[in-house]
């Protein structure tokens, strides 16, 4: 039998408003951290995800790339568990830049604390000889449920 731990959402930005700080070009940007409770765990932990994040590009001269990385623990330090991106095209007609994701992790091991942690960073990379700002538009949000087995 399957039972539900915990669920939490982390919501940065519903998207009505430019958000600041904008991302700094390949610098890895915190958009999101959820800590899920795991009170006696059955044998078999496993977290499900998904989120999403919007930019825009209308101020892009050149292409761009844009990543998210999702990772479990405090920081970028610890470990990877979820990466995905796009390329965001220089052209307003494509503005904005939508990155839905969905993901999960199998046998997560048991926290110590009682606490399980994801943190979710987005990185946007564009040649460095431009000078980009208002690129984060909204929503951004992450959702995550862990569960395990009786």
């Amino acid at each position: 039998m399957v039972k539900t731990l915990d669920a939490r959402t982390s919501q940065g930005s519903n998207g009505h408003n430019i958000l600041t700080p904008s991302f700094t070009n390949g610098v890895p940007q915190l958009f999101a951290q959820v800590g899920l409770q795991v009170s006696n765990p059955g044998m078999f932990i496993r977290t499900f995800f998904s989120g999403i994040i919007e930019v825009t590009a209308n101020q892009l001269p050149v292409n761009g790339n844009f990543v998210i990385e999702v990772y479990r623990g405090l920081s970028s330090s610890q470990q990877l568990v979820y990466r995905a991106g796009t390329i965001v095209q220089a052209n307003a007609f494509f503005s904005p830049c939508v990155l839905s994701f969905t993901g999960s992790e199998y046998n997560v091991p048991p926290p110590g604390s009682g606490q399980l942690v994801y943190s979710v960073y987005a990185i946007f990379t564009y040649d460095p000889s431009f000078s980009i700002n208002n690129l984060r538009l909204g929503p951004e949000s992450f959702n995550a449920t862990v569960y395990s087995n009786d």
